[in-house]
């Protein structure tokens, strides 16, 4: 069986967690013996030192073919979803590629036109909402410009968080999301499968785009096994704790309220991964000085790296997004670190499975205090950790059967 992947970006342009997920999903249903070729969109614009004067460059990643295809400088949100020069482009390669089916993660830079481009090839779609870009034309429904994100279809407080970042007439954004809806309702409408890794994001999808028809949770799971010699060795008697988070250093996932909830406590304040933001970084730089706080930096950090988690007696995902997964939490788990995390999303479905404490954005700093003065919490809520975690082996086994039922329909 021969699968085609379209996703927004790709390695080694961007690694974050829908391309994390689709490199170890290739990989695994390679392994059982699919064969994937991936379609894959850039943030970066044709003609660029970056990209060349190329419409589309050849690439190979993990040893699968991908095709990135490059926009001009017309072809961003802010002119519209749809793309014809692209869809022209990924028709051309979906025909030579002759893919049984075809697997949409994301839209996102390559617009819309695309599942229907696929139907009119004959080849049916899978699609995985990975994130909420069909309810959302910001992503994350982390609402901007004073209004409450909404439920439903109503795109009322829509236009003015889009134009807080716009800045021009509300009218024109107006007319602009109903014709995305329009645009993400005629793809979604033709969509022959569709999955989610958490029911919580396949809820938003359901009430939000809307889209009426089934959505299988199939949990992303844990990327790469955790030999037993790497995971996290627990804290030695009177050892002075290292809390700490990983992933992407923004403000949108909480860092600045980690910062100050550890303010006081006797702890070693870890942070890994890219600071995306350099007054954002002083910030945060600043704030744990000022809170006398023991401050480490780790900075990037690759699948080579030693995963800093390792390093860790608590891992701590305080995110305000609407979280679709949480694949860092899985990551902390499996290494035999324990986690608190904030009630946004997905992450809420934490509550109640070993090793995670769910709680409130507002209450996080008791809920440390607690565990940092009372060790016995931490070792209790390090030995609920389960033995087994899902992984993206059962996922991509789960994936390759929908596959096969769409090819034998």
């Amino acid at each position: 069986m021969k699968v085609c992947f379209v996703t927004a970006n790709h390695p080694p342009e961007a690694v974050g967690g829908t391309e994390q997920v689709v490199t170890a999903l290739a990989r695994e249903l390679q392994g059982l013996g699919t064969g994937i070729t991936v379609l894959s969109g850039s943030d970066v614009p044709r003609g660029s030192a970056a990209a060349g004067p190329d419409d589309v460059r050849q690439e190979r990643w993990q040893g699968v073919p991908v095709h990135r295809l490059f926009k001009q400088p017309d072809e961003y949100d802010r002119h519209g979803f749809v793309r014809p020069r692209l869809l022209g482009l990924l028709g051309q390669l979906l025909a030579r590629e002759a893919p049984d089916l075809v697997h949409v993660h994301s839209l996102a830079s390559l617009g819309t036109g695309v599942v229907a481009l696929a139907a009119q090839l004959g080849m049916p779609v899978v699609m995985t909402f990975h994130d909420l870009w069909v309810t959302c034309a910001r992503f994350f429904r982390l609402p901007a410009g004073g209004v409450a994100c909404p439920t439903g279809t109503d795109r009322t407080a829509c236009v003015t968080c889009v134009n807080d970042a716009l800045q021009t007439d509300p009218a024109t954004v107006a007319v602009g999301l109903r014709a995305r809806d329009a645009a993400i309702s005629a793809d979604l409408a033709q969509v022959a499968v569709a999955t989610a890794p958490s029911a919580t994001a396949a809820r938003w999808v359901r009430d939000c785009a809307p889209y009426g028809r089934p959505i299988e949770v199939i949990p992303h799971g844990l990327l790469r096994t955790v030999p037993a010699a790497e995971r996290a060795v627990p804290p030695a008697a009177g050892e002075r704790l290292r809390i700490g988070t990983f992933g992407g250093l923004v403000a949108e996932k909480g860092v600045r309220e980690l910062v100050a909830a550890v303010a006081g406590l006797p702890v070693e304040l870890h942070l890994a991964g890219p600071f995306h933001d350099a007054a954002f970084a002083a910030g945060i730089r600043d704030l744990a000085a000022r809170n006398g706080t023991g401050l480490v930096l780790r900075g990037r950090y690759g699948d080579g790296d030693r995963h800093p988690a390792r390093d860790l007696h608590l891992a701590v995902f305080p995110s305000k997004c609407q979280e679709t997964y949480g694949l860092v939490v899985d990551e902390a788990l499996a290494h035999g670190v324990p986690a608190v995390v904030s009630d946004a999303g997905a992450l809420a479905e934490r509550r109640g499975h070993g090793g995670v404490a769910v709680t409130p954005l507002g209450d996080l700093a008791p809920v440390l205090r607690g565990l940092v003065t009372c060790r016995d919490r931490l070792d209790a809520l390090r030995a609920a950790i389960p033995a087994t975690l899902p992984t993206i082996a059962a996922s991509a086994r789960h994936h390759l059967e929908l596959y096969r039922r769409l090819a034998r329909a």
